[in-house]
């Protein structure tokens, strides 16, 4: 068994791996829940009920099985790896914001957290243990330790978190409604859980989504239009790019990477208009066409980082920023609205 101690295999130090978190839990702390009450309790309610207590069974098997590829089994591998890296920060932030949170005197805010860090430690131990049957072994908490933790305001960790989750949500759900059309490729018991999984992802959206209303300010005016379209902008460019990094993975599934990317966008837009004050005009823009050239243009950049040369290198950097530039600027449209794609 391969243990990992210093670097998880399959995970690469560039922009789009799995970070730490930390956030301004002070202020964390000041969450004026008044104006939310109804639906903190309600949502304190589900998580407290744990409707999915009995589907992480921890003598479920997980192994995969054995005709894949050495080329498939590291494209599974590499998905199981960040995929448990990322949900171990999502417990670890949490974790923290609990922990903290008890320390401030804000018992409820503490134990809502306390229960999303549960979810998130399910879904790592199950990730880790698809692992284990992989002969990978990860020392997350070493793991944890050796990497840097990240800093982001509260409100970017609100509007980042929330989106991570629905996005989550829909990638789960859509791959999950995909084997069950196609089981032919549901090569691993782990996807048997990821209709589940969803729900706990769904489920803390819908939290974060509540706990941004607690801080109007937040949605309004000149600073909620800039939180939309960065963080919309900023999650979905990262989508993008990871499953380009992860296609070979999704043709094992007999999924379409692009156009799989292109409907997590699209469903996860509309489900935005539910938390932001406005949300990108996917179907009446050049921003899918924007996606495809930049997704072109990484590829060519990381081809180029072995064999092209510095001014091959720079003019593709060049490129890229300027399509960044161009998706970034694309028109967005008031949450109220309706567009071709019908309301969320």
């Amino acid at each position: 068994m391969t243990t990992a101690t210093t670097a998880a295999p399959h995970l690469r130090e560039d922009l789009l791996t799995p970070r730490f978190y930390t956030t301004q839990i002070a202020k964390a702390a000041r969450t004026d829940l008044e104006g939310q009450r109804q639906a903190f309790e309600a949502m304190l309610g589900e998580m407290e009920a744990d409707y999915n207590r009995e589907h992480f069974d921890r003598r479920a098997p997980l192994a995969r099985l054995a005709d894949l590829t050495p080329e498939e089994k590291a494209a599974y591998e590499s998905y199981l790896v960040r995929s448990c890296v990322s949900e171990f920060s999502g417990f670890l932030l949490f974790k923290e914001l609990s922990r903290r949170l008890q320390q401030a005197r804000r018992p409820e805010l503490s134990r809502l957290f306390n229960l999303m860090a549960r979810d998130e430690a399910r879904h790592a131990g199950f990730l880790n243990r698809a692992l284990v049957a992989e002969g990978i072994e990860i020392d997350l908490p070493s793991l944890s330790g050796k990497r840097p933790i990240t800093w982001f305001p509260l409100s970017w960790v609100l509007y980042s978190v929330y989106l991570s989750e629905k996005i989550g949500y829909w990638r789960y759900i859509l791959i999950d409604r995909h084997l069950k059309a196609h089981p032919e490729h549901a090569f691993a018991p782990l996807f048997a859980f990821f209709e589940p999984w969803c729900q706990d992802e769904n489920r803390h959206g819908d939290i974060f989504n509540m706990l941004i209303r607690c801080w109007p300010q937040l949605r309004q005016g000149l600073r909620g239009r800039l939180l939309s379209r960065f963080f919309l902008w900023s999650v979905f460019l990262t989508h993008s790019l990871t499953v380009c990094e992860r296609d070979e993975f999704y043709g094992i599934l007999g999924i379409d990477a692009p156009a799989f990317d292109a409907e997590v966008m699209r469903q996860t837009n509309r489900t935005a208009r539910r938390a932001f004050p406005r949300v990108f005009d996917l179907e009446n823009s050049d921003y899918l066409n924007l996606r495809d050239r930049l997704v072109a243009t990484y590829q060519q950049i990381k081809d180029a980082g072995t064999s092209g040369g510095p001014l091959q290198r720079l003019g593709l950097r060049l490129r890229f920023a300027g399509l960044l530039i161009r998706q970034f600027c694309q028109p967005m449209v008031d949450s109220s609205q309706t567009t071709a794609g019908g309301v969320a």
